[in-house]
């Protein structure tokens, strides 16, 4: 259905069909801006004005989890949880629940029967990506019978787009693996089990910088590594921005903190 409305979201008064092919469109073309909060807002704005029009639209769905998980990247901390959960209830609509809280409620058998019916990957990592951030928000005990779900993500994630976002389903897989290795033989994963994941993401695509971040952050401080941590931080900082504006912006400002910080990250 079109409706007529009052578009504001690029900056002017205007009259505009609210056609979701159109927003859609629209939405497309600031993409390369988007590591500005503001321009990252307007593309939210479009997506979900297109999304009042076509509700069912799974790549409308796909692209607000993406964007509302980069906007909890950018926003204060004491805001983010709105777009952690938001990218996780949107992913899993794509998918074909209600949202995160019907994932939360299903057993784990019921579980792995819907991953082997999820056909999207893309959804997939999304969803990992929002709920895994929330975790540490939830109760223990909660969190607790989570985590096999969201490794479940994952794995079904670098089955269906193993090249999705320069490979991220891996890089996901590796910083989860790095942190499950802390609870010693509880989840039985050791930390050498991480390397290999992080690794694959690098030769996947070795331009996206935020695969180094996390192999720095997640393995090398918990290896102890600080020469590998420098190494890898380092490179972040000389390479160009490449394909990938928002993600390696992103990376190169997280790696001068960590640079910065370095010595609390190896006493």
């Amino acid at each position: 259905m079109r409706t007529l409305l009052l578009s504001l979201v690029a900056g002017a008064s205007a009259l505009v069909w609210a056609d979701p092919t159109v927003l859609m469109g629209r939405a497309e073309t600031l993409y390369a801006g988007r590591y500005q909060i503001a321009v990252l807002e307007q593309i939210i704005a479009l997506y979900e004005q297109a999304l009042v029009e076509d509700p069912e639209n799974t790549e409308l769905l796909v692209r607000l989890a993406q964007h509302w998980y980069e906007w909890a990247v950018l926003v204060p901390e004491d805001v983010e949880d709105e777009g952690w959960r938001k990218a996780a209830d949107y992913a899993f609509r794509a998918l074909g629940l209600a949202g995160l809280d019907q994932a939360l409620r299903l057993s784990n058998n019921a579980f792995q029967a819907f991953l082997a019916q999820c056909t999207d990957g893309r959804a997939l990592l999304w969803a990992g990506h929002g709920w895994g951030q929330l975790l540490g928000k939830m109760n223990p005990f909660s969190a607790f019978f989570a985590l096999p779900k969201i490794r479940a993500i994952y794995e079904r994630a670098m089955e269906l787009v193993p090249d999705y976002m320069a490979g991220s389903a891996y890089q996901a897989y590796g910083a989860l693996l790095a942190n499950l290795s802390d609870y010693g033989i509880l989840f039985g994963v050791r930390l050498s089990q991480a390397k290999p994941y992080f690794e694959k993401a690098l030769e996947i695509d070795p331009t996206y910088l935020d695969h180094y971040v996390a192999y720095a952050k997640e393995y090398a401080v918990r290896a102890r590594d600080r020469a590998l941590f420098e190494s890898l931080l380092r490179h972040v900082l000389e390479a160009p921005i490449g394909n990938w504006p928002f993600w390696n912006e992103v990376a190169k400002d997280r790696a001068r903190q960590f640079l910065a910080e370095i010595d609390r990250y190896f006493r």
